[in-house]
């Protein structure tokens, strides 16, 4: 799992390449959490996450969280398809606001 990211316009993109499973979940969190600055909105661009497990889902879901208690919009876009069906088959796709492109994240964020 690795992360390296960039902010545009006042938003931090993270972007997220490789497993977000058992053994890379509580790192990928740390890692989001160290990258978090005061920024008012946040996007993870997922095209080069291969997979997402359970553990991967339950972390995305409490950065969600800390993000929301802290007045953060926060979603999540690229998936590829395989990562994309995981979402929606548990429904974590109406949790936490997924987009087919970055640009669609950025607009919705705008709002």
């Amino acid at each position: 799992m690795q992360i390296r990211t960039e902010t545009l316009d006042g938003t931090l993109i993270a972007y997220a390449a490789g497993r977000i499973d058992g053994s890379s979940a509580v790192r990928f969190k740390r890692s989001m959490q160290a990258v978090l600055g005061d920024e008012k909105t946040v996007v993870v661009d997922c095209h080069e996450v291969t997979e997402v497990s359970s553990a991967g889902l339950s972390a995305l879901l409490m950065i969600a969280r800390e993000l929301e208690e802290n007045g953060v919009k926060f979603a999540l876009c690229s998936m590829a398809p395989r990562v994309r069906i995981v979402f929606e088959m548990t429904g974590f796709d109406k949790i936490i606001p997924v987009h087919a492109t970055r640009e669609g994240a950025l607009d919705s964020l705008r709002d």
